[in-house]
């Protein structure tokens, strides 16, 4: 790689060099030299042997012969202690390699005598790998990681738990930072950080290591972070990956999908409890709010927590029980029945209308493309549950998840207790574009990571309606959006409307949210006092609606000093003070790094997601339509349940016959025939339209 060219790539590196000026630009040509030489000058030096000794995973990294132009498992074998496990993907496209101490009795990397807890080696975008050794490890339960259930779960884990001691911390950081005068002769220096519990550090072998001093975060353990990735994208990786589709983005946008697998074609709106649908007995309390005091006499209980303390201003409300139902058979031709197959796959729709689903639709097996453009007339709509992924190559678009009051049979609600979220993504490799979710009585959307890295992207959505008549435990609780975990989300492009709170709620993650906008909020976007979110918040609109009457004055704020944010281009309320709030040290001048997102001003952004946004194919339905007018005009309002808002909140769908398909391979005979295919030898798989996408992936892209 050449790092003279690199350097203007990545801002926040290349902005603290080039002030240097001229002496600079040869000291990066001199990096550049050693970078693009057959030999490594480091390597059998005394230098390098000291490293071996000390940091040993670091001093394979330098002295092997262009690190990052090496094939991911090949590297990881190299650098590492032992061979780590591929987390997620697969053999032949691993997404992530991890390893943890004591895990078969392994102490760990050895770093200058203290021990790693945990090694990771990011690889889903090969452009822009990414290593972190974690030296010490925070505990993290949900997104409420400070409250004292966790407390008492970490006091309960402390003899086991690989926590440091915080007296080694100091000379451990001043260990980490020696590094660089030891490599000074072979082009190391150290760089300006903007975050003051971060050092820089540039390394030979075009390594960039930052050092970040995490002691206190989340629950308060003692914590370093060390990361290693490439000084700018690994350009010999540009080509070989191959976009889940044109156009896709961020984190999520090499997501495999079903590219290569079996084609299911839904042809029933119908669903099935594979496994029943659990019950609740009589006499359940649940989750502790003020909301349960106001309940009634017998309806709650005072509130006592894990670590014995009471609270008086709070209770646990008395949930009402219902039955369980039993499991029923397999309905073929249905969105379960694609949804729960293994192996890599396509779903394709010969039916348009609503699926009422009967529980949650958790995808679990990898490798899998949801094309809701494929359906036929206006289009597939599903409601009563959401869709759960917990795994790795997803691709889901142009859905219509809106969820709703109603659970089923027929038309029974739900009680108080019974939560719901529309879509929720856990994993890596997953992409969620042009999907209207709705209606959820929890967050509406979300992305968890904490025990599955994520590597993900929702683009150009609509999450709208959060009901305040809810049947959450604790009461009202019109929340759009929850982010928590470590990884990657790109959130771009999206309507975040109708919500009262939590716009969005993100902690712990690398999030880029850019070019979104979002309206009628009551309270704006927020972290945790003690999490270390890294925050892009780049060209996003905020507009006030008729039920934002509560008192922001910040599209992001929290009281932290470990989380980083970044602010550009965006466009605020007149009444608001500026896009960050209550924890200056939190604020810093340049771009966390993140995966690549094509960025509009603010003004052309809101433009093109009130035009483009949403579930438009195969048409823009009543509802989606409705949310982007009110955005538009500065009118409608946060529904109680869907059916304050017009059609009931849900739109409805003539029946319309899917067009003939004769080979059923997925893709209609008229599109086969005019672009040129034999309907007698085409298969879906086949690649006679373009070499990089399956038949049948030209054909959903094309609609």
């Amino acid at each position: 790689m050449n790092s003279n060219k690199i350097s203007l790539i990545y801002p926040r590196a290349g902005n603290g060099i080039l002030k240097q000026g001229v002496t600079t630009l040869i000291f990066i040509l001199f990096i550049g030299v050693f970078s693009g030489q057959a030999s490594n000058p480091l390597k059998g030096t005394p230098e390098a042997q000291t490293l071996l000794k000390e940091f040993p995973f670091l001093g394979k990294l330098l002295t092997t012969e262009n690190p990052w132009e090496m094939q991911p498992e090949a590297l990881a074998g190299k650098v590492f202690d032992r061979m780590p496990k591929i987390a997620q993907g697969d053999e032949a496209y691993p997404l992530l390699f991890s390893d943890r101490r004591e895990e078969n009795g392994w102490p760990g990397e050895k770093i200058f005598g203290q021990y790693a807890y945990e090694s990771e080696y990011y690889t889903f975008d090969r452009e822009y790998p990414v290593m972190k050794l974690h030296v010490g490890r925070p505990l993290l339960f949900g997104v409420q990681h400070g409250r004292v259930e966790a407390l008492a779960m970490e006091k309960k884990l402390t003899p086991t738990f690989p926590f440091l001691d915080p007296k080694v911390i100091p000379p451990f950081l001043q260990k980490l930072d020696s590094i660089v005068y030891l490599l000074a002769p072979y082009g190391a220096r150290r760089l300006p950080s903007d975050f003051y519990l971060a050092s820089r550090y540039l390394l030979p072998n075009d390594v960039l290591m930052t050092v970040t001093n995490l002691t206190g975060s989340t629950n308060g353990t003692p914590y370093v972070e060390i990361e290693l990735r490439p000084w700018g994208p690994v350009e010999k990786f540009a080509d070989s990956q191959t976009l889940a589709f044109p156009g896709a983005e961020g984190a999520g946008r090499y997501s495999r999908g079903g590219r290569g697998g079996k084609v299911f074609v839904v042809t029933s709106l119908d669903d099935y409890l594979p496994n029943g649908r659990p019950g609740r007995p009589e006499g359940t309390y649940g989750q502790a709010s003020e909301y349960a005091t106001t309940l009634g006499k017998g309806k709650w209980i005072p509130y006592v927590d894990a670590l014995g303390n009471k609270h008086p201003g709070e209770g646990r409300p008395l949930l009402p029980g219902f039955p369980a139902l039993p499991p029923e058979k397999l309905i073929h031709g249905t969105l379960r029945e694609a949804v729960e197959a293994k192996g890599p796959r396509y779903i394709v729709f010969a039916v348009s209308g609503t699926i009422r689903l009967k529980a949650p639709l958790d995808i679990k097996n990898p490798y899998i493309t949801i094309a809701g453009q494929t359906a036929p007339g206006d289009g597939i709509q599903i409601r009563n549950f959401g869709i759960r992924v917990n795994t790795h190559d997803v691709i889901l678009r142009y859905l219509r998840i809106r969820v709703g009051d109603i659970k089923g049979p027929g038309n029974l609600k739900r009680l108080l207790g019974e939560q719901t979220h529309a879509l929720d993504l856990n994993g890596m490799n997953i992409i969620a574009d042009h999907c209207d979710i709705a209606y959820a009585c929890d967050q509406v959307f979300n992305t968890y990571g904490q025990h599955r890295r994520e590597a993900t992207t929702l683009q150009w959505s609509y999450i709208y309606g959060a009901p305040t008549a809810s049947t959450h435990e604790k009461g009202n609780h019109s929340m759009i959006s929850v982010g928590v975990g470590w990884g990657w989300v790109s959130s771009h492009h999206n309507l975040l409307a109708h919500g009262r709170v939590r716009n969005p709620r993100i902690d712990m993650l690398t999030y880029d949210f850019r070019n979104n906008v979002i309206y009628n909020f009551v309270g704006t976007g927020y972290g945790s006092s003690n999490d270390y979110l890294r925050l892009n918040y780049v060209g996003n609109t905020l507009k006030k609606g008729p039920d934002s009457k509560g008192n922001p004055k910040y599209a992001w704020s929290e009281n932290t000093k470990y989380a980083q944010w970044y602010g550009r281009d965006n466009k605020l309320p007149a009444d608001f003070k500026s896009v960050f709030g209550k924890s200056d040290v939190a604020v810093i001048s340049a771009p966390i790094p993140s995966i690549p997102v094509v960025t509009q001003p603010a003004e052309e952004a809101y433009r093109l997601v009130l035009e483009k946004g949403g579930a438009t194919k195969p048409v823009r339905d009543t509802i989606t339509s409705y949310v982007a007018q009110t955005v538009k005009n500065g009118t409608g309002f946060i529904p109680g349940t869907p059916a304050d808002w017009p059609e009931g909140g849900f739109a409805t769908y003539p029946k319309v016959k899917a067009p003939v398909d004769t080979n059923k391979n997925g893709i209609p005979d008229k599109w086969e025939i005019s672009h040129g295919l034999d309907l007698k030898k085409t298969k879906a798989t086949g690649h006679d339209l373009d070499p990089k996408y399956d038949n049948i992936e030209v054909y959903m892209n094309s609609i």
